[in-house]
């Protein structure tokens, strides 16, 4: 799943929560076994995502790393994101 954006103006509309459920959609579509993200922990958990004891990603707090697996097995280690999602903002 890509990451997604509402501008703030456009809260409150349901935008980002259709945004979530077609990308979780599509990641089904494809066979995916699960998702993982880092997110706010009040918004992800209604999509079923959850901290998983086990797995994590190198410099990123816990707390603000879920999972969520669509075949009933979460597996247990290390995490890393495409390079792509590692944007600096330097240029």
């Amino acid at each position: 799943m890509s990451p997604e954006l509402v501008l703030p103006e456009h809260h409150g509309r349901g935008i980002g929560a259709a945004l979530i459920r077609e990308g979780l959609s599509r990641l089904r579509s494809q066979n995916a076994a699960g998702c993982c993200l880092v997110g706010h922990p009040d918004y992800y958990g209604r999509f079923g995502f959850e901290n998983v004891r086990g797995l994590r990603v190198e410099g990123i707090s816990p707390d603000v790393f879920f999972a969520l697996s669509f075949d009933g097995f979460m597996p247990q280690g290390n995490v890393s994101f495409h390079e792509a999602f590692r944007a600096t903002g330097d240029g």
